[in-house]
């Protein structure tokens, strides 16, 4: 006979209200049995389990209607997509958090230094600030459809050279942003590619048993680069938005991903990557880019109407622009020209 456990037995055995174990029944996340001649009601080891799968949800911070799908739909794929969408939640709370405690931490320190005539200015220029930053970041969207890309991504990249040939050099672009990152990297180094993608790059890493961690903001992509790679560890994230804690990694990692970003995301980007590396670290990136203005009209000169309209699509790097953003905070560039629009850039 199976064992019986009282409403108040559980309710002890979690530490927990009967009245929270009713509510879960109410929501329809519990269901439970009667006692024919006392009318109690009654509950068996499989109702614990559920009960204790629902509790650990809960203190993962998983609304009702959350934890309802799942144990609904009791897959690895359905708990992917909640445990995705709980955890970008999670990321983007943190990371207006990160952005409010700066900019408390600016209005203290501009308040001691200046008089009670310009406070309110000051508080007022800094909402905006805020505000206007918070904006950027929650609004950048993939215009692209990376989702849809990632199970052919790797054919596209391998196997066709792609508009203006841009992909004629992809194997030697990974080559070598690889061997400039680890040029001075530790044995235990850790690496952060930033959109991963299917993982081609951070394979490399992999190989040569460095610690390395690749983030992207495509579900697709992360799935394709864990299959092809299950030792990898993938987070959901964005440029803007890196899931990660200041001074975490010793080198920063990306390719053919830094112009999907417009000038002013650029600069946030930059902050961005720049908090979660570490002083001494690194930043290579390989990407499509001018070296400045003057050479991206005098390549113009020479391209089709339509070959100018796909490149105005994208926001490819000036790289002299991007070099003055880094010196802005006391971080040197350097660059090499792989082909047309390839550059490889590395700061220090």
């Amino acid at each position: 006979m199976k064992k019986r456990y009282s409403i108040n037995d559980v309710a002890k055995l979690f530490s927990i209200t009967t009245n929270k174990l009713r509510f879960y029944e109410k929501k329809g996340l519990l269901a439970y049995q009667r006692d024919a001649s006392s009318n109690y009601r009654y509950y068996h080891n499989e109702d614990i389990k559920k009960i204790q799968i629902i509790l650990t949800y809960r203190v993962l911070g998983f609304s009702i209607s959350d934890i309802k799908d799942i144990l609904a739909k009791d897959d690895k794929e359905s708990h992917l997509d909640h445990f995705y969408n709980h955890w970008k939640a999670i990321n983007d709370k943190i990371d207006k958090l990160q952005l409010l405690r700066n900019s408390m931490e600016g209005l203290i320190d501009s308040m001691y230094s200046s008089d009670e005539s310009n406070s309110c200015e000051l508080l007022i220029q800094s909402i905006t600030n805020l505000n206007e930053l918070t904006k950027t970041k929650d609004s950048w969207i993939d215009r692209w459809d990376f989702n849809s890309w990632a199970k052919n991504y790797d054919k596209s990249v391998y196997h066709g050279k792609g508009v203006l040939n841009m992909y004629q050099h992809y194997e030697e672009i990974l080559e070598k942003v690889f061997t400039l990152s680890t040029k001075n990297l530790n044995s235990d180094g850790w690496v952060l590619d930033l959109g991963v993608g299917t993982g081609n790059l951070a394979q490399k890493y992999l190989n040569a048993d460095y610690h390395v961690y690749g983030i992207d903001q495509s579900r697709e992509m992360l799935n394709v680069a864990k299959n092809k790679f299950p030792s990898l560890k993938v987070r959901l994230g964005e440029f803007m938005k890196i899931p990660f804690a200041d001074n975490s990694f010793d080198a920063i990692v990306s390719t053919y991903s830094f112009h999907h970003l417009n000038q002013y995301e650029k600069s946030i980007a930059i902050v961005e990557m720049l908090r979660v590396l570490k002083d001494s670290g690194v930043i290579v990136m390989g990407d499509l880019m001018f070296e400045n203005e003057q050479s991206r009209q005098k390549l113009f000169a020479n391209l089709t109407g339509k070959q100018i309209e796909f490149i105005n699509d994208e926001y490819y790097s000036d790289i002299e622009w991007l070099a003055n953003e880094f010196k802005r905070h006391n971080k040197s560039l350097e660059y090499i020209r792989i082909d047309l629009l390839n550059y490889i850039i590395t700061v220090t």
